[in-house]
């Protein structure tokens, strides 16, 4: 046996320590806590929350003393005020604003100074004494997701992007409790979306708001635009208990579609508290609450990032008096009103953040999938590539502060090209499901819910040309922001350990080879460019005479036949969509059960439209369905939006010039050096076409081809 090098031994012991671990850690009984002096606390809902001390023992949370002297608190790097009062410690926590996670992450850590909240006392107010508040009721579901609605427009509107509660066609209705008002009056806010345009009428959409039986408003509005309407209720227009609201389209000539996001309602309430809480704002003089189980806290939380707790206030029999201004938004909450987090785990560090770490191929992936990759990080130290094998749970905590977004993945990656020891990363592979329902809105749909992929590995979402936007994983690998990437990224969208197997034996069984001599070019018949784009694609690539065999139209069966006669490269051109080539059955999910080829499996590129939108939340792409098919090929290109063939060619032709180069030994060599001959900076098109163009596959994986 040759001797080792001394590195490639560090790293082998490296690897099988790390698959041990992360064997262990998907291995653990649910609910096991683990010793830890940093915790990870998961928001979901604006509020103040309380930790007893018994509930940090329980997460494992070790600490010398309950005092702000001695425990920090912070969220994205910033400390975060908090307050220690009956052995349990109090901070105001914050709803998510990123789109990519349904949760904001703050971070306890032991044995650091945090920050204690500061103290305001209650100012001194000549006014009169307020017989009521005024409380808010924010209404808003995410059933529908559209795509088309610019991005940049809706993120002044939403942190989520463009999910919507529901299109309105006609109407719609919904009934709300109110626990108690005072009067009934108050005002009611809502903002939609206009889906339709006529260029022919003025102000082209147009609502009745109904409340309560009653027409209060009529919304109108003109175009493809956001509107935000306002609409003062007058006394008696709300009620105790039951209330309903209509929209209903106003009749008029042109079809009127439009989006609702979101329905804001401020009204007229007694200061008297419900669930041990009462929160109001905009308010000048002195005020009775009441109702709270015991004496509450006080708290001015105007600044969220930095509320204070009020002082000077008195008590008397659960009811406190006190003196506010307009400047002020007071949250009195007792000591059932207190919210818990989503979710209690112990910070990760695996050390990743360091320079003395050197990587050629990087994979991304969840604890319980990395045991499945150990001979895939093997065969390829074997071939002489140094692998980082990285939990992804690792980076959201070291790179993201907690947060489990694709930007937290994309800041390792930047740190680990430009940080890390000598010859930089040149892959990277990730293994694991995506969607781009990243907050799970699907699952909570009252009719059809669906349970989405999980969001293993997420991918970051782009702005694009016809779809307004999509999922991306070439981004994740731009790392001067320049919109090349700069290293090849390949992905496995799998959900499972034996998938992921699969994937692994699979793809080192088509490295053995041999390859077919043959590649076959098949184009959608509705129009001749795309045969003539297959034919100028093998003129401008060079194939070797004889070796292209070319199919015009056929159907999904003669694909399949062809397929499986053998071939070393299969190339698609035409219209296309999520699960079909063509506009009639080129070939098709359904047709993937066809192919029986046990040789060697083709490199697969798809010019075309949208069979690689990897992170659909309800169906799988052709492109998935391909790679994981047992005779499926284990290297497949494929587009996650709809871009245009004449921008398409640039890259097809430079990849298949690529793929017969004798100098370029792995697939993502080739497909990396194809996206940087694009003109990404002066063409919307070609930028598309970098950013969505997906690999399925290791980008690692040794290209084979004819002799």
């Amino acid at each position: 046996m040759p001797n080792q090098h001394p590195q490639h031994l560090i790293r082998q012991l490296r690897l099988a320590l790390i698959v041990l671990l992360l064997s262990l850690s998907a291995c653990r009984p649910a609910g096991e806590s683990q010793p830890t002096t940093n915790l990870k606390i998961a928001i979901r809902e604006d509020g103040l929350y309380r930790l007893t001390a018994k509930e940090l023992q329980a997460a494992g949370f070790t600490y010398d003393s309950l005092d702000s002297s001695q425990l920090s608190l912070t969220q994205a790097g910033q400390p975060v005020p908090l307050h220690i009062e009956d052995d349990s410690l109090i901070f105001y926590g914050q709803a998510p604003t990123s789109r990519y996670t349904a949760e904001r992450p703050y971070i306890l850590r032991s044995g650091e100074a945090g920050s204690p909240m500061p103290t305001q006392p209650m100012p001194a107010i000549d006014a009169p004494a307020l017989a009521s508040i005024t409380r808010t009721l924010h209404l808003e579901e995410n059933y529908e997701y559209a795509s088309e609605i610019p991005t940049e427009e809706n993120d002044s509107h939403d942190s989520d992007g463009p999910w919507f509660w529901q299109t309105i066609r006609d109407n719609f209705q919904l009934t709300f409790d109110l626990p108690a008002v005072a009067g009934g009056s108050g005002q009611i806010a809502l903002n939609l979306y206009g889906t339709t345009h006529n260029p022919n009428v003025e102000n082209d959409h147009s609502l009745a708001l109904w409340l309560n039986d009653t027409q209060r408003a009529s919304i109108i509005w003109e175009g493809q635009t956001y509107h935000t309407s306002a609409t003062a209720l007058p006394a008696g227009s709300l009620r105790q208990g039951e209330n309903s609201l209509a929209l209903r389209n106003i009749p008029e000539d042109y079809l009127d579609f439009s989006n609702l996001n979101w329905i804001n309602l401020a009204y007229a309430a007694p200061p008297i508290a419900q669930d041990d809480v009462i929160d109001f704002a905009g308010a000048r003089g002195a005020v009775t609450l009441s109702g709270f189980s015991s004496a509450p806290l006080i708290f001015n939380i105007t600044d969220p990032a930095g509320p204070t707790l009020v002082t000077g206030w008195q008590a008397d029999d659960n009811s406190i008096r006190l003196s506010v201004d307009e400047t002020m938004h007071i949250a009195a909450v007792g000591p059932q009103g207190y919210r818990s987090p989503a979710a209690l785990t112990p910070l990760r560090s695996g050390g990743w953040q360091t320079p003395n770490h050197q990587a050629d191929l990087i994979i991304l992936t969840t604890d319980e999938l990395a045991p499945g990759l150990a001979d895939l990080v093997a065969a390829r130290e074997a071939q002489g590539l140094a692998v980082a094998l990285v939990p992804v749970g690792d980076i959201y905590d070291e790179f993201g502060h907690g947060e489990a977004s694709p930007q937290s993945l994309q800041s390792f990656l930047r740190y680990a090209y430009d940080n890390w020891a000598e010859p930089r990363p040149r892959y990277v592979l990730l293994v694991g499901q995506a969607t781009s329902d990243y907050r799970g809105y699907l699952a909570t749909r009252p009719e059809n819910p669906v349970t989405p992929p999980q969001n293993s590995v997420p991918p970051l979402m782009v702005p694009v040309s016809f779809s307004g936007e999509t999922v991306s994983d070439n981004r994740l690998v731009d790392i001067n922001d320049d919109l090349y990437p700069e290293m090849a990224v390949g992905r496995w969208p799998a959900g499972t350990l034996a998938e992921v197997r699969d994937l692994v034996a699979r793809t080192l069984a088509y490295e053995q080879g041999p390859a077919p001599e043959r590649a076959l070019f098949t184009a959608d018949g509705t129009s001749t460019e795309f045969t003539t784009l297959n034919e100028r694609l093998i003129q401008s690539s060079q194939f070797p005479a004889g070796q292209a065999t070319l199919l015009n139209g056929p159907q999904a069966s003669e694909v399949a036949q062809q397929w499986n006669q053998g071939a070393w490269l299969v190339t698609y051109t035409g219209h296309g969509s999520l699960e079909l080539w063509g506009k009639e059955d080129v070939f098709s999910v359904a047709a993937v059960s066809q192919l029986t080829q046990t040789n060697t499996p083709p490199i697969v590129l798809q010019l075309t439209c949208l069979s690689g939108l990897f992170a659909h939340p309800e169906t799988r792409s052709l492109s998935e369905t391909l790679l994981l098919s047992p005779h499926g090929p284990v290297l497949t290109i494929g587009a996650s939006s709809l871009t245009y063939s004449s921008d398409q060619e640039p890259f097809a032709s430079a990849l298949l010039t690529a793929l017969q180069d004798p100098a370029l030994t792995r697939i993502g060599d080739a497909f990396l050096q194809a996206k940087l001959v694009l003109d990404v900076s002066g063409s919307v098109g070609a930028r598309e076409v970098s950013d969505t163009f997906t690999l399925f596959g290791d980008p690692s994986a040794l290209i084979l081809r004819p002799n």
